[in-house]
């Protein structure tokens, strides 16, 4: 189970300033880029920016904004501020075409038509929308996990659940999974990489946001999504009737899982107190742990009897848990959880048809995963194609000879496909198969 405790951030905010990357210099330290962290031109973004090479390579990736930690870097200069850059104009950056691979025939791609939902690419009005959205998708997640800590605390001193709070949250979450259902899930699997330790707040925030997508996927009306991301905030209200030092012995292996599992009871007793919770959210929470083929708990709650939601709610329970905790070696890669889960749904502890919605919902290899590529090359899933869910866009980071590129190589599989250069991903990388950060690599 996920920390009750907030990650603690790694740098004072007070030397944080946040500019444009036409004001960027050589000697500034780039804490994070404020953007799709698919674009950037690095391999870890924290890093002292040396050479005007670099920032030429940040201005040209198409991200707007960054920030910098003047405490560990140069300032912004007063040339700086006013825009000016010696090396090339913004337009000059923004209208060059983004080479994917190392191809003999540039002159092709760049002719190329441009395909697979990638009208964005280059356009700086839809980027600058499309991070304007992203943004708004982090904040929506924050203050969701705020609501949920706020309702949680309140149990614990004997307070009822904040049902305006909770049920706000639900709405909102659901009118932004509706609204752009693509760019919600790769938030969430990207926050997920970040933290290795996540709390339990926002655990049950992304097992209702995960829920509500495969939900979306499913075909759901609007109405049930907003049920099922009610129970998924919901879902685990329980272990704050728990002595949270039981709670936290028995996920480090030292305590027995009987008192643990009557969070579910608890839960469902507290949430039945209030009759502004249905009796659907109340049966979706009780269910979140019984499964189809009759394991799980509370005992004779599995099986044929199962709701449609509940299970769904159970499916995305698991997976969260596994992506972020996972078993006695860690938490898994989304891929390889994905992976898992439908060979138990074969044995019948899944519906496989909800599996099967996930899939599509985050991808046969979803963003984060770390893959090697039929030439050898290993590489990250930085972005899918709905169209072609084989054939992601990935960032490189270790050629076919084994050695770590300065600069890793942005190669969309789709678009190479379509200009007949054949590179597809051979298999899914254990992370025992790589040895780089990859928390380094996706903070941004």
């Amino acid at each position: 189970m996920p920390s009750l405790s907030r990650p603690t951030s790694p740098s004072s905010t007070s030397t944080l300033q946040r500019i444009t990357t036409s004001q960027l210099r050589p000697g500034m330290f780039l804490v994070r880029i404020l953007d799709s962290w698919w674009k950037s031109p690095f391999f870890v973004h924290r890093r002292l920016l040396k050479s005007p090479t670099e920032v030429q390579q940040l201005m040209s990736s198409g991200i707007r904004e960054v920030e910098i930690d003047v405490s560990l870097g140069v300032e912004i200069s007063s040339e700086a501020e006013s825009g000016f850059d010696e090396a090339a104009s913004p337009s000059e950056v923004t209208d060059r075409p983004i080479v994917s691979c190392d191809h003999d025939d540039l002159a092709t791609i760049e002719q190329a038509p441009v395909a697979l939902g990638q009208e964005s690419a280059h356009d700086p009005e839809l980027q600058s929308e499309e991070s304007k959205t992203r943004e708004e998708v982090v904040q929506l997640r924050e203050a969701a996990v705020a609501a949920v800590e706020g309702a949680f605390d309140g149990v614990k001193t004997g307070h009822p659940i904040s049902q305006p709070a909770i049920h706000g949250a639900a709405q909102a979450l659901v009118q932004k999974s509706l609204a752009h259902p693509g760019l919600v899930a790769e938030i969430l699997l990207i926050d997920s990489l970040k933290l290795f330790n996540k709390t339990l707040y926002a655990h049950v925030v992304d097992t209702a946001v995960y829920s509500i997508l495969v939900g979306l996927q499913l075909g759901w009306d609007e109405g049930k999504l907003e049920r099922v991301g009610v129970a998924g905030l919901l879902h685990d209200v329980g272990y704050m009737r728990l002595p949270q030092n039981v709670v936290k012995a028995h996920w480090e292996g030292r305590n027995d899982a009987v008192l643990l599992q009557k969070h579910v009871l608890m839960g469902e007793t507290l949430i039945k107190r209030q009759p502004q919770f249905t009796a659907d959210i109340v049966r979706m929470v009780r269910e979140h742990h019984a499964y189809q083929d009759g394991s799980g708990y509370p005992e004779g709650q599995g099986g044929a009897l199962l709701s449609k939601s509940g299970q769904l709610l159970g499916i995305v329970d698991y997976f969260d848990e596994l992506i972020t905790v996972g078993g006695t070696s860690g938490a898994l890669p989304a891929a390889l959880a994905i992976r898992r889960m439908y060979q138990e749904a074969q044995k019948g502890k899944f519906s496989t048809s909800f599996i099967e919605a996930m899939i599509r919902t985050l991808g046969v290899y979803p963003v984060g995963t770390v893959v090697q590529l039929s030439t050898g090359e290993q590489a990250v899933v930085m972005k899918q194609h709905p169209e072609m869910g084989l054939k992601p866009q990935v960032k490189i980071f270790l050629s076919a000879d084994g050695t770590m590129l300065d600069a890793p190589q942005v190669c969309d599989l789709a678009r190479d496909s379509n200009l007949g250069h054949d590179v597809s991903i051979a298999r899914v990388l254990e992370p025992t198969e790589y040895s780089f950060d990859l928390q380094g690599f996706v903070i941004s």
